[in-house]
């Protein structure tokens, strides 16, 4: 298992630098409004400034949106017939050959975690006053991120990520579109972004202080991590037939 997961570090290794660079870049946003203009963030030193947390939380969710798209490589890079066959058959080959990816987007998302909690800290320390706070949320869209990835891979494993792509994108597409036509045509006067911003920064309060959200908290990130191990499983199973789907 050790060896695996050094072949896929290696193999990804271009991917691992450009995901770093762009997490750097990503969360370095919320510092261009503050180098425009110095007091755009008011005067509040509780982090409860609404255009700071606004951005806080936008980099966030662009960091784990742009790390989970160069996650999609992880299996994709390693996608050989040859080695495929050669894993299958050696002894626990499969399950050490899938268990390499599943540890590697784990330690993927765990990266982009470290580094927005990084960034934030480093934040803070530039503009002079805290920052909401934002590590319930990034561990929030941590799991949410293993979550979406035990849902992908096994359809990766399965088709290939040439046709396990073309079928998750298929079915995502007509959600999305189901949402425009709605934004289009449906009612959206109940919507108050005023309002949504308002209970968004206090939800990142309550995460680490309210209990029922904490229990709550809990019984997700459980429910994800059972989630992830069924799909680990399921990809072994499924291993073989997306072998067939490779261009080489």
């Amino acid at each position: 298992m050790p060896g695996i997961l050094y072949k896929d570090l290696k193999l990804c290794r271009g991917t691992f630098i450009g995901q770093a660079i762009m997490l750097l870049i990503t969360n370095s946003l919320v510092l261009i409004p503050y180098l425009a203009d110095r007091k755009v963030y008011g005067d509040s030193t509780d982090g409860s400034d609404p255009l700071l947390g606004m951005m806080c939380i936008f980099t966030a969710l662009i960091s784990f949106y742009v790390g989970g798209m160069l996650q999609e490589t992880i299996i994709s890079s390693d996608e050989r017939r040859k080695w495929a066959y050669l894993m299958s058959a050696a002894p626990d080959g499969i399950k050490k050959q899938v268990a390499g990816k599943y540890a590697l987007m784990v330690i993927y998302s765990a990266i982009t975690a470290f580094v927005c909690m990084f960034m934030n800290s480093l934040t803070a320390d530039i503009i002079g006053k805290n920052v909401p706070p934002a590590s319930g949320l990034i561990l929030i869209l941590f799991f949410v991120q293993l979550m979406i990835r035990a849902i992908n891979a096994p359809f990766i494993f399965a088709f290939s990520s040439k046709y396990g792509n073309t079928v998750r994108l298929a079915a995502v597409s007509i959600v999305i579109m189901a949402g425009i036509i709605y934004g289009l045509f449906g009612d959206l006067s109940w919507i108050n972004m005023d309002k949504v911003w308002e209970k968004l920064l206090k939800l990142l309060t309550d995460l680490n202080e309210s209990v029922k959200l904490l229990w709550a908290q809990v019984i997700f990130f459980g429910g994800v991590t059972v989630l992830y191990i069924f799909s680990y499983k399921l990809s072994c199973k499924l291993y073989l037939k997306g072998v067939e789907q490779y261009d080489k």
